[in-house]
């Protein structure tokens, strides 16, 4: 199997090199849950993931391009469209439409209403933008890390999304995503805060653009943090584990935290 091919070789890169996994994952930005799937074959990473990976190892990546076609027929990246992901960054995309369903001549009722009843009937995996109210009161647990609380009393709930298609139903230790602690600390099991997977329903209170810059298993990137509320904490969501078509939402609906 071509994709065992690959994660054998890679396993075998990381082996020679000493490296522990953790290690690894503060450099290339990439969690240790999903080295470890591209290692065995279960997952085969983007180019610019393998080329990174090569890099740190102190490997050649052109040895391992082979590979990774062989690995990957759809040859959905050419080298050059690859090499040039670090380099440009990120695109926005804009979706005035979807904005306008939420902010147009509805009122907040119904997008609430909406909201609430498409999410009973499944539409998680649409990952809509809900609007729901600010939960504070003596119970509230301060916020762990560098921010703190909202500067207003609006909040947001918020479908994370696991950019990995295998990872998009198991419930599985190796499925979850981590939050963390504080998004000015690197974003390794060092800094993790707790567990959640593709599809789950956190509420989120403000955001901050300067964090730590999180890479995911596409290659994509971004500085943006969300502070959430999960099991009583307030906690921290990287912005690339929000699909990319509500993140800009996300920020212009939520204020942006306070020290």
């Amino acid at each position: 199997m071509a994709a065992r091919k690959l994660g054998d070789a890679l396993r075998s890169l990381q082996r020679r090199s000493g490296r522990p996994l953790r290690s690894l994952e503060a450099q290339v930005r990439i969690s240790d849950s999903s080295l470890s799937r591209y290692f065995r074959g279960e997952t085969v990473p983007t180019w610019p993931v393998v080329r990174e990976l090569c890099r740190a190892l102190g490997a050649d990546p052109a040895e391992y391009r082979a590979l990774w076609e062989a690995a990957n027929p759809a040859h959905l990246e050419t080298p050059a469209a690859a090499d040039s992901v670090g380099a440009a960054g990120p695109q926005p995309l804009p979706r005035r439409a979807l904005w306008h369903r939420l902010h147009g001549p509805w009122s907040r009722r119904r997008v609430v209403t909406a909201a609430a009843a498409a999410v009973a009937a499944g539409a998680l995996a649409t990952g809509l933008l809900l609007l729901l109210p600010l939960q504070d009161g003596p119970g509230a647990v301060p916020a762990q890390g560098a921010a703190a609380g909202a500067s207003s009393s609006g909040s947001a709930g918020v479908v994370v999304h696991n950019v990995e298609k295998a990872c998009q139903k198991p419930r599985t230790h190796t499925c979850a995503l981590s939050l963390a602690y504080n998004p000015y600390r690197p974003y390794t099991t060092t800094n993790s805060a707790g567990r959640v997977w593709h599809r789950d329903l956190l509420q989120a209170r403000c955001t901050i653009a300067n964090g730590v810059t999180v890479t995911d298993e596409n290659h994509k990137h971004t500085s943006i943090w969300i502070q959430v509320t999960h099991n009583g904490q307030r906690l921290w969501l990287p912005g690339i584990r929000v699909h990319p078509d509500h993140l800009t939402q996300l920020t212009t609906v939520l204020p942006s935290c306070v020290a």
